[in-house]
């Protein structure tokens, strides 16, 4: 790769990394909804790994693991305080799970993107499946790190109205956003 091109490409993820900072220290990136927050932070993190690669994805679930990480700290949702190794009482658990579903969910969209483009021809529809799939996989993930780390926590009753509702909501959010982001960007060789 060219300097010109590393030059572009670094300049991108800055972009998108300061857009993560921006929606994680406003109202704009999580939707409170007692006990929940509901994130619109991973629709940067998959419009980065589809335009930029798996590297410069899992760059960006990492910026958005730590800003997470420090919303919790925050936040006024007594649930989100697990997120925070500061007030979880379980710091290790809560740095895995913060981190480690955020940075996979940066790296899957670029492989599910390379995968499914050997199968399917469609790049709209490669990137609308790599979106929905990562975004299922990163809720999962998430889920499962608080089912496994914080079993006081009642996830069973959660996990059908997360799955159920905000999963799904996340998911088509995520699928319409990066696809109308990234085809265009596609077609004019932008990325």
């Amino acid at each position: 790769m060219n300097t010109t091109k590393k030059t572009t490409q670094f300049t991108r993820l800055a972009l998108l990394a300061a857009l993560l900072v921006v929606l994680g220290c406003t109202p704009l990136g999580f939707i409170s909804i007692p006990p929940i927050s509901i994130t619109l932070m991973h629709i940067p993190v998959i419009i980065g790994s589809l335009m930029l690669g798996a590297t410069y994805g899992g760059v960006l679930g990492l910026v958005f693991g730590l800003v997470s990480m420090l919303k919790a700290a925050t936040s006024p949702n007594p649930a989100d305080l697990v997120f925070s190794p500061f007030a979880s009482g379980m710091p290790l658990a809560s740095l895995v799970m913060c981190i480690g579903p955020r940075v996979i969910l940066g790296i899957s969209p670029a492989i599910l993107n390379k995968l499914l483009f050997k199968v399917l021809k469609k790049q709209a529809i490669n990137f609308t499946i790599s979106a929905c799939i990562s975004t299922a996989v990163h809720t999962i993930l998430v889920l499962g790190c608080l089912s496994l780390f914080f079993k006081a926590i009642p996830v069973q009753e959660i996990f059908m109205y997360i799955i159920g509702v905000n999963g799904v909501l996340e998911m088509v959010a995520a699928g319409v956003l990066a696809t109308g982001v990234c085809v265009p960007l596609k077609k004019n060789h932008v990325i």
